[in-house]
């Protein structure tokens, strides 16, 4: 990845392809947006081969070929996000690039990221897990926000922040 220059603000901007991912983007976009920042996209894909039958992926009968196709079928799709969101960019006449990161998790991989670009401040969303999910399920939101060394902005999607905001008025 190419460093932001000298004087720029460097956002790290955490994206997923989800609707939460977007919103957040947009969010950065509409609200935070400064006229000499440097934005960092970074997807840190969780690859899943349950497109695979279970047969195919251990073992001596492992459909190699099946398993390979699934990842590639995978990366393309990561790597058309990346081309997605720098384009998003270039169309804000914002600077800056998105690419995929390899990492075993992703808020560790997001926040290792954030040091190494000397990122200003990290954009993300929330799925809005609650109670027993995000405790079985873990928050990559949670895990940024206290390991992360810089401030974060994690934008709930708008929908649901108003139907709880709503749901508390009654």
């Amino acid at each position: 990845m190419a460093q932001g220059h000298e004087g720029q603000r460097v956002v790290l901007i955490a994206l997923d392809g989800s609707e939460t991912a977007d919103n957040a983007f947009n969010w950065y976009l509409k609200e935070m947006r400064q006229p000499n920042d440097y934005v960092y996209g970074i997807i840190v894909p969780e690859f899943s081969f349950s497109g695979v039958s279970a047969i195919k992926l251990v073992g001596p009968l492992a459909d190699v070929n099946a398993l390979s196709a699934e990842f590639q079928n995978q990366y393309q799709v990561v790597e058309q996000l990346c081309a997605n969101y720098t384009a998003k960019l270039r169309s804000a006449g914002v600077k800056g690039q998105v690419d995929s990161m390899s990492g075993d998790k992703p808020g560790p991989t997001i926040c290792e990221q954030a040091g190494k670009l000397k990122a200003s401040c990290i954009v993300m969303g929330t799925r809005g897990h609650s109670g027993l999910k995000k405790l079985i399920l873990g928050s990559v939101s949670n895990y940024v926000l206290h390991h992360a060394g810089v401030p974060c902005s994690v934008i709930p999607l708008k929908q649901k922040a108003e139907e709880e905001s709503q749901g508390q008025k009654k």
